[in-house]
């Protein structure tokens, strides 16, 4: 058996309808034993952890390592499970969630424990399934024009502030890239807090067009629903980008860090616009004392440099169309339920002319 390049994380907590087709999907590669798999059970409630040692308890499963804990969040299960990590690369599969079929074939020739002869981060895009599996949509992270092997210089990291979509999940990073970083605990959009700066360690890049991973919307996801928790969190993802840009002088990356500010606080603005109306008045606040933060800095820098913010009528008429939307959701029943039972089959669907991706079973 060839030595084992990938340790994958896998975080779990209360998804013992998921798990199970999740694990399936990493068994199942073609070279399965060719990965670390580690999953985190965050302390469950229902029958997560039977369903994990159930299957840790067949042939196939049996290298599985499981860590038990208290629950402490997504951020703790996933810093639990990368100091745990033994290989040179580590990657990241949520436990609703599965791979392509192809995921093994197709990203385990691209590692190498030599890092002049492989990508620091590899790249691929991701298709979305609704809770029994069908899929409904696909996200496009990938530019196709930049596929391949490239420098992760200032020009490729603008690229990614541009999309700044931080799915942890559709990237696979060379481990020493992690080293000192956590996911901090406690905190919602945890990984906009941290893949961006993951980004400043990497010296290249591969970027796939192919789609590997299939991400499951279902009730009770942090993007199903908003709070002054979930805005507090992004908001705080702004601050940061934005303290990295502070000083008495213009660093290298700062055109980056302006960039990844203005993608996290128009997620803020985003997030105000959906929370209940007893949070509003705080989350604006939120959002108008990070905007003086940013005028603040403006005004140290040339006249016209920095972009003014306009955002309060923005939130506002977000949020008319929200009340709208989910009105007719609720008039017509097309709210996201949670699930009673298993998917019995993750079998992704061609959209618009795009070919069918692989059939992955469940159990």
């Amino acid at each position: 058996m060839q030595k084992a390049l990938l340790s994958i994380v896998i975080p779990a907590y209360n998804v013992e309808h998921f798990i199970g087709a999740s694990l399936t999907s990493a068994l199942q590669q073609s070279r399965a034993q060719e990965i670390e798999l580690i999953v985190v059970d965050d302390g469950s409630t229902d029958h997560t952890l039977e369903r994990i040692r159930a299957v840790q308890a067949t042939e196939a499963g049996r290298h599985i390592k499981v860590i038990h804990q208290e629950n402490r969040g997504v951020s703790a299960a996933r810093n639990a499970g990368i100091a745990c990590a033994t290989c040179p690369y580590i990657g990241f599969l949520d436990a609703d969630d599965v791979w392509d079929a192809r995921f093994s074939e197709i990203i385990l020739p691209l590692l190498s424990d030599d890092s002049s002869d492989s990508a620091d981060i590899i790249e691929f895009n991701l298709g979305i399934v609704n809770t029994d599996g069908m899929q409904i949509d696909r996200m496009q992270l990938v530019d196709p024009a930049t596929l391949g092997k490239r420098t992760c210089d200032l020009p490729a990291l603008m690229e990614f502030a541009k999309v700044c979509q931080a799915f942890p999940v559709v990237r696979v990073y060379r481990r020493e890239l992690w080293d000192g970083i956590d996911f901090p605990v406690g905190r919602v959009y945890e990984d906009f807090a941290t893949i961006p700066f993951v980004y400043t360690r990497a010296r290249t890049l591969y970027r796939l067009a192919d789609e590997l991973y299939y991400y499951r919307r279902r009730a009770g996801s942090i993007t199903q629903s908003a709070s002054l928790h979930s805005v507090e969190g992004i908001a705080l993802c702004a601050e940061e980008a934005l303290e990295r840009c502070e000083g008495d002088s213009i660093g290298p990356l700062d055109a980056y860090w302006l960039a990844v500010f203005h993608k996290a606080f128009r997620y803020a603005c985003v997030e105000a616009s959906r929370v209940p109306m007893n949070a509003m008045r705080e989350s604006m606040k939120m959002i108008d004392g990070i905007a003086a933060r940013y005028r603040r800095l403006a005004g140290t820098r040339a006249a016209g440099t920095l972009p003014a913010l306009h955002y309060r009528s923005r939130i506002f008429i977000d949020r008319r169309i929200f009340q709208a939307k989910k009105l007719v959701k609720h008039t017509f029943g097309l709210q996201l339920r949670p699930s009673r039972q298993a998917p019995r089959i993750i079998q992704p669907e061609p959209l618009a002319g795009l070919s069918t991706r692989a059939t992955v079973s469940g159990r």
